[in-house]
């Protein structure tokens, strides 16, 4: 075989070779796993952050938990006063009969928690979720709820006297026999709220969305009612 001869077969077998081992190139690039782009790598970085446990001798002692697991925990009967919870996660917790007076508790979630005979003047719960919590008999002089979540609350007989529930949706909430007398409820959310025997004397409830709102029995007399009327003809008292 001339030299001729090799040349053309060897560019003929390389021709037909060709789209083979492009295919395999193309293949093989495929089944490799795909490079995080930097927005991936940015939002898996991002993942929040699991809250702390911690031991309740150490909550007892120091009466200062931020951003805390504290689901279920029992502090039941104890002196929490002043205490700092912000942000914490004390959902299903029991603190029956504890004293929280003028606590930290903005921020924090306390759904279905067991409140009942708690003392909580002065508290704030500002922006706090209490949805489903048990407030039975609860004090709460002068607490701030400002913007809290009380839908499906119990706070039957409890005692909000100047409470500010301003913005609050208490949709749903059982606040019979409750004592409101000059709290604020402006523009709260009062849908299907049961307000029977309750005492609302001079409570400002301007802009508050009363839909299938229950009033049996509640005392009105001095109240800013949602459209702004009242014995002083004014919304300002």
């Amino acid at each position: 075989m001339n030299l001729k001869i090799f040349l053309i077969i060897a560019t003929l077998f390389s021709a037909a070779a060709l789209p083979l081992a492009i295919r395999l190139s193309v293949a093989e690039n495929i089944t490799q796993p795909l490079v995080a782009t930097p927005l991936q790598k940015f939002q898996k970085a991002i993942q929040p952050l699991k809250a702390k446990r911690v031991d309740t001798k150490q909550i007892l002692k120091t009466k200062r938990c931020t951003g805390c697991d504290l689901r279920d925990v029992d502090l039941s009967g104890t002196d929490l006063s002043g205490a700092d919870f912000r942000n914490s996660d004390l959902s299903g917790a029991n603190l029956k009969g504890t004293k929280l007076k003028d606590a930290k508790m903005s921020g924090a979630r306390l759904n279905k928690t067991n409140l009942t005979h708690t003392d909580l003047d002065g508290a704030d719960f500002q922006g706090s979720d209490l949805k489903g919590a048990d407030l039975s008999e609860a004090t709460l002089l002068n607490t701030s709820l400002i913007n809290a979540d009380l839908s499906t609350a119990t706070l039957h007989r409890s005692e909000l006297r100047d409470a500010d529930l301003t913005g609050a949706k208490i949709e749903k909430a059982n606040l019979s026999n409750a004592s409101l007398y000059g709290a604020h409820l402006t523009e709260a959310n009062l849908t299907g709220t049961n307000f029977s025997n309750a005492n609302l004397r001079y409570a400002n409830l301007y802009k508050a969305i009363m839909r299938d709102t229950n009033l049996k029995g509640a005392d009105l007399r001095m109240a800013v009612m949602p459209d702004g009327s009242s014995p002083y003809g004014t919304t300002e008292y």
